[in-house]
């Protein structure tokens, strides 16, 4: 699978979910709602397609001039399509982000 396989394929499976996505660096970046975060993890793991099973990183930025200040990144891994994605999501203080420990445990 290439990356622009894997975008197309995001994008017509998580249709409702993502807000952007591309490639930048070798990488997809996909930008999705906090309250959509969980279940696209979810989604990129368990998918036969996708198989990210590696959750590499978190990175987590304040923007305190912005009304949604805070943006988290998930950094994964799939092993078997030798690809890398980023997930972020933007928040605002009073938001809460699921935790995702119950997909990947390390987390």
């Amino acid at each position: 699978m290439q990356l622009t396989d894997l975008n197309k394929l995001l994008n017509s499976e998580l249709t409702t979910k993502i807000k952007d996505s591309h490639i930048d660096n070798g990488e997809l970046l996909v930008n999705v709602e906090s309250n959509n975060l969980y279940s696209t993890i979810l989604f990129l793991k368990t998918n036969t397609e996708c198989k990210f099973k590696q959750l590499i990183d978190i990175v987590a930025a304040d923007y305190p001039n912005n009304a949604k200040r805070f943006k988290i990144y998930y950094l994964l891994l799939s092993h078997e399509n030798n690809l890398r994605i980023k997930i972020v999501t933007n928040f605002s203080i009073e938001e809460k982000i699921l935790s995702i420990t119950k997909i990947f445990p390390s987390a």
